[in-house]
């Protein structure tokens, strides 16, 4: 259950930010084998690797989620800058993968829109838990729009029914406050309602990713305050990531 910490006021905002490194020994990432297609796909064969856990040269952890859990905010919780928001999210299927691997959407604002930018065709499928799940077969060239009604509560695994390989996530939520990290492990979320929040931190190869001991099943409670929150450098060990 989320609390918040009193009510808020027309100019309370805050930004959190953060930053995860990976503390075991790095290496190149693994090829996948290209099981079909192998004429078009195989000139991609560089990029077609695991993407399960991507390590950027400083260390950090790239693509983890984090995201405030709330589902249910009025709309004076919901800062204006967000009304300008791009109205679709757009995944591409090129070079035989998902770009980008991991993704998020507003559900009242924005919509998904998936482009096949190869020369092969892609079964794109979506594992949905509250929204009817996707499955769509997309010829080169083609496109899929898609709207979905409901929010969910983590995220959902994109993949394709023609290359086994291909995989990625996307989160789709009833607000806007969500982030992904980047290369260097950092991710940063603008214009959070002050007050007493619980947030969701999610990695798709950890899943709840329990950074420190009290992140039970990857939730923290955090209060933001007005201006910046920096959750510092937060470490993560390879055990973290075993047996996923």
């Amino acid at each position: 259950m989320i609390y918040l910490a009193g009510s808020v006021q027309a100019a309370e905002w805050g930004t959190l930010t953060g930053q995860f490194l990976y503390t075991g020994k790095v290496s190149a990432p693994p090829k996948l084998e290209i099981s079909r297609d192998q004429e078009i796909c195989g000139k991609f064969s560089d990029q077609v690797v695991d993407q399960s856990l991507v390590i950027g040269k400083n260390g950090g952890v790239k693509n983890i989620f984090f995201y405030l859990r709330e589902s249910k905010l009025d709309e004076s919780q919901i800062h204006s800058r967000y009304q300008g928001l791009s109205p679709s999210v757009k995944i591409q299927n090129k070079g035989c993968i998902f770009q980008p691997h991991v993704s998020g959407l507003w559900v009242k604002k924005q919509q998904l829109l998936t482009v096949n930018e190869d020369l092969c065709a892609h079964g794109f499928q979506v594992k949905a838990y509250r929204n009817p799940s996707l499955n769509q077969l997309l010829p080169p060239g083609e496109s899929l729009s898609h709207r979905f009604e409901f929010g969910e509560k983590l995220p959902m695994r994109m993949s394709c029914s023609i290359h086994p390989w291909q995989e990625g996530w996307l989160i789709a939520l009833n607000h806007p406050y969500f982030s992904t990290t980047d290369d260097s492990g950092a991710f940063s979320i603008k214009n959070l309602p002050v007050g007493e929040w619980e947030f969701q931190v999610w990695h798709e190869k950890a899943h709840y990713l329990i950074a420190r001991p009290e992140w039970t099943r990857g939730r923290v409670k955090l209060k933001i305050a007005p201006g910046k929150n920096d959750l510092g450098i937060i470490k993560l060990t390879p055990s973290l990531f075993a047996g996923k």
